[in-house]
Parts: structure tokens; C-alpha cells; sequence
């Protein structure tokens, strides 16, 4: 599975892991720099969950990444890893093959080290095999729900990006079927209907998650 290599890479690079617990595997690479696989999620082989410490100001978000404020929906054991307290804002990045795991480690070292942090862009997601970008069938995009009052709606671009991002499946179990766009952070907690704040979803999945975060 992705997720092992993942594993194994990082401890090639960082040394052993600092806890490895049922559900995470964490790395302390420096005072304030942890580094968190999720080893209980995704259910599908081919991506892996990394958490990171949200980027020091003036430093760009990677592309490939879903930001988390504060606590709001983060994996609590995360919490224990430098850079990731309870109520500090992160990053959780979504890997899905070896060019992005490669870049990650080098955007690790840099954090590390204190230099500019590289560019850390998603390839599988957004990329077909001869670079182009993915073709998006509007066809079998799904429609947002019906607009609460006062509540915005999701912009088709945003729906778009999301999609594309994505790959057209859900993030959970890779289902194409049933698929409905997922606030990470729910609006009635103050999540906003930003790319980074959207996921693609099954109705299954999106049914088990309810108003969790």
C-alpha cells in the first residue's frame, strides 16, 4: 500500500518514528516540525494522508494540501507532534504517487532548515499522462444542494477545481458513483466554500462522516 511506502520513506529520511500508534505514525523532525501519516485513512491503496504544521507567514500553501484552522477537523493525534497542538492551524497533504512524496521530502527538508519553501504541486489529481490537464465531463459533476438561506453557493469554478483535484472519485473509498461535494469544515461551524475546504464525497462516506469535522 501507498501509505507503507510513505511510512517507510520517512523513516528512511527523518529515522525511526517517534510514536506509531493504531492509527498514526509521526515523526519529530525538529522543535517545531512534525511530520504525521495517517495509517487508518484513506481506505484506497493508491493515496496517503501526511500532516504537516501549517507554513510560516509569507510561505505559499502546497497545492496538493487542505488546510485545517485551529482544531476544526483534524485527526487528534496529531496533536502531540510539534507544530501541531491542539488549536494550532495545518496542513494535511494528499499524496497519491512517488513525485509527490519525493517533493514533500524535499519540502520537509526545507521547513526544516528554515529555507524558502519549494513549490509542492499535485500531479496525479490534475495531470494526465501526457501533462495535459484532466478533461472534466460537466455531465457527471454533481450539483451542489439546494441554497440554505443565507448561505452561499458553492461557485461552479470552485466545483470544477475541486473535482479536478480529486480525480472525479471520492476520497475516501474512490467511488466515481453518488459523489456530492463535502465541506471538510461544515458551514454551521464556520467552514467557508473554499477550494481547500471542499471534498469529493460518496453518499456513503459523506453519510458516516454527518456534522463531524
Amino acid at each position: 500500500m501507498f501509505k507503507e511506502r510513505v511510512v517507510d520513506r520517512f523513516n528512511n529520511e527523518f529515522g525511526g518514528a517517534s510514536r506509531t500508534l493504531a492509527k498514526v505514525t509521526a515523526w519529530n523532525v525538529g522543535d517545531e516540525l512534525g511530520v504525521v501519516v495517517q495509517t487508518d485513512q484513506p481506505n484506497r491503496e493508491e493515496a496517503a494522508y501526511v500532516w504537516l504544521p501549517y507554513p510560516p507567514d509569507g510561505q505559499s500553501v502546497p497545492e496538493l494540501a487542505l488546510e485545517y484552522p485551529g482544531e476544526a477537523g483534524r485527526h487528534s493525534n496529531t496533536y502531540p507532534s510539534p507544530g501541531l497542538e491542539r488549536g494550532k492551524p495545518a496542513l494535511k497533504l494528499v499524496l497519491r504517487d512517488e513525485r509527490e512524496l519525493d517533493d514533500t521530502v524535499a519540502y520537509i527538508r526545507a521547513f526544516q532548515s528554515f529555507l524558502p519553501l519549494p513549490e509542492l504541486r499535485a500531479s496525479v489529481a490534475t495531470e494526465s499522462i501526457d501533462g495535459g490537464l484532466i478533461p472534466v465531463d460537466v455531465t457527471r459533476m454533481p450539483r451542489a444542494p439546494e441554497i440554505k438561506p443565507r448561505r452561499e453557493a458553492i461557485p461552479r469554478a470552485v466545483q470544477r477545481e475541486v473535482w479536478q483535484r480529486d480525480g472525479g472519485r471520492c476520497v475516501e473509498c474512490a467511488t466515481k458513483e453518488k459523489l456530492c461535494f463535502d465541506h471538510i469544515v461544515p458551514f454551521s461551524r464556520g467552514g467557508s466554500n473554499s477550494v481547500r475546504n471542499l471534498q469529493l464525497l460518496c453518499e456513503l462516506c459523506n453519510l458516516s462522516k454527518g456534522n463531524r469535522i
